[in-house]
């Protein structure tokens, strides 16, 4: 009898050990276990940063990563709102250093992460702020004249023989002239009804005034307007020959409207619009899109920059690791590189890529240019907070409508960039 105790109390032991042991087991498991919020501001590939989420999540069963998206003008209040809620996600897509500079406490050192070493030189400046960088840039964007290539041959015009504002405009007036034959319904898509591309339209002007140097235009608190008088000959050209009314044209209908039917020639965009034109038409942008520069001082050059930069907040700690660990991938694995060349259409802002795997003509131009030793940087993303919206938006669209003079239009920008600079960053 006191044998058969003895082996059930035995026996009863080691369940409890058992199951002490699986529940402890479990636990540590769960323990492993994280999800890192990815907060994104570009509507336009959510899907392409959600396959990269699955794809990680294959190859790293601890890992869940939960891609959130807020753009289209919202991405920057909805972020603050995280912050401010206690709710920081853990990587962070941000806008310049303006944005970057709003929450550089709360924003991790990456200058040791390895990534750093592979990134191009001339868009490192636009993740670094107080002598750290802080964000790691998202790609490398060309910005210019989107033209069609297949209007322009209609027209019987030779893109590679525009070489100077003249010549440019030589092209326009020819382009108009024909534009019943063409099926035209102006020369020009211009969206002036968006106040974001009005703002990238001015980068063109503002750019060689700061040397194309993103911390120098970040810090100035005075708006540089050397080269007005040359981006009022481009705007009084958009207005002659541009879609009527300006004011109604917007940024989807320039682009999937517009531009694909070919019902307007050019439309000042960067290669950001190749996906949507693409989901349209299988290669429409390697058989249609083509880029020309703006004239601003002699030879014109395509601009190249990345308006989006990675940062990894410091209000996590236990994932910390997780976030470096991803963006790593990220820029590393050839699962991503994938996604992200083939699906996003993203133009990699990685030093020695792989031409040939590049799907379409205008990307590799924009690599080729984008990594030269004399790439061109737009400025537009440092300027203060609500610049675009509130100032030099709505001041173009009144001298669209003929409300106020070119001169009152460069004193009130000038005016209203001070102010906001002078309550913002950048001191």
């Amino acid at each position: 009898m006191n044998l058969k105790r003895m082996s059930l109390l035995l026996l009863t032991l080691f369940c409890v050990i058992s199951i002490a042991v699986l529940e402890f087991a479990n636990y540590g498991s769960t323990s492993n276990s994280h999800t890192i919020e990815f907060f994104n501001q570009k509507p336009e590939v959510t899907s392409g940063y959600q396959e990269l989420a699955r794809l990680y999540e294959k190859t790293h069963p601890n890992i869940k990563v939960k891609i959130t998206t807020v753009g289209n003008g919202s991405g920057a209040s909805a972020l603050q709102a995280k912050f401010v809620s206690g709710d920081a996600p853990d990587i962070v897509m941000l806008g310049g250093l303006p944005e970057i500079d709003r929450y550089h406490n709360r924003l991790l050192n990456l200058d040791n992460l390895p990534i750093q070493k592979k990134i191009v030189p001339s868009l490192k400046s636009g993740g670094r702020i107080y002598g750290h960088s802080l964000g790691v840039a998202v790609d490398i964007e060309g910005y210019g004249w989107a033209y069609n290539k297949a209007v322009f041959k209609k027209a019987g015009i030779d893109a590679g023989r525009i070489e100077d504002y003249a010549s440019f405009k030589a092209a326009v007036e020819k382009l108009n002239a024909q534009k019943k034959a063409l099926g035209l319904s102006g020369v020009f898509g211009f969206n002036g009804a968006d106040t974001s591309s009005i703002t990238s339209f001015s980068a063109q002007f503002l750019s060689q005034s700061y040397h194309n140097n993103l911390t120098k235009a970040y810090r100035s608190q005075h708006l540089n307007w050397r080269y007005s008088k040359r981006m009022a000959d481009y705007v009084d050209l958009v207005k002659r020959y541009n879609v009527k009314p300006i004011l109604s044209v917007r940024y989807d209908a320039s682009v999937q409207d517009l531009f694909f039917h070919g019902k307007v020639a050019m439309i000042p965009q960067g290669n950001w619009i190749i996906p949507t034109l693409d989901e349209a038409q299988k290669g429409f942008s390697a058989k249609n899109l083509g880029m020309l520069p703006y004239f601003v001082k002699g030879q014109g050059q395509i601009m190249t920059g990345s308006s989006w930069y990675l940062g990894i907040t410091n209000e996590h700690p236990q994932r910390e690791k997780d976030a470096k660990d991803f963006l790593q991938w990220l820029y590393n694995s050839p699962e991503s590189e994938k996604v992200i060349v083939q699906q996003m259409r993203y133009v990699p802002p990685t030093i020695n890529f792989d031409l040939n795997k590049l799907p379409d003509p205008l990307s590799k131009e924009i690599y080729r240019i984008g990594t030269g030793k004399h790439a061109q940087v737009p400025v537009h993303k440092q300027f203060p907070n609500g610049f675009n919206q509130e100032a030099i938006g709505p001041n173009m669209q009144r001298y669209f409508a003929n409300k106020i003079s070119w001169q009152q239009f460069v004193q009130r920008t000038e005016s209203q960039y001070y102010q906001l600079r002078q309550i913002q960053g950048g001191k």
